[in-house]
This record gives structure tokens, C-alpha cells and sequence, in this order.
């Protein structure tokens, strides 16, 4: 999802792309994926609130 995100021109924070490389849960990466797509702003990947 880090590669979605940079070739839609965002800009990921360092927390973002810390919290996506340290995670091992591959039901957390695909929600995380899935959002990368249409999300305004990498800020808003970790964001709970389901989508």
C-alpha cells in the first residue's frame, strides 16, 4: 500500500509508514490496501473508523 500512496502523489508520514512495515497482520494489510486506493491523504490509512 506504501507504493499505492506514493504513486498517487501522497505524502506518508514517518508513524504511517513505520506502523505498515512493522505489521505482520494480513487482514490489517488488505483493509489497509484496500483504503490506499481512495483515501485524500496517507494520514488517514491508520484511521479505525471501518471504510
Amino acid at each position: 500500500m506504501l507504493k499505492v500512496l506514493e504513486t498517487r502523489g501522497l505524502e506518508i508520514p514517518p508513524e504511517v509508514r513505520e506502523r505498515v512495515l512493522a505489521s505482520t497482520d494480513m487482514t490489517e494489510l488488505d483493509r489497509w490496501l484496500r483504503r490506499a486506493v481512495f483515501i485524500p491523504e496517507a494520514s488517514a490509512l491508520l484511521d479505525t473508523v471501518s471504510s
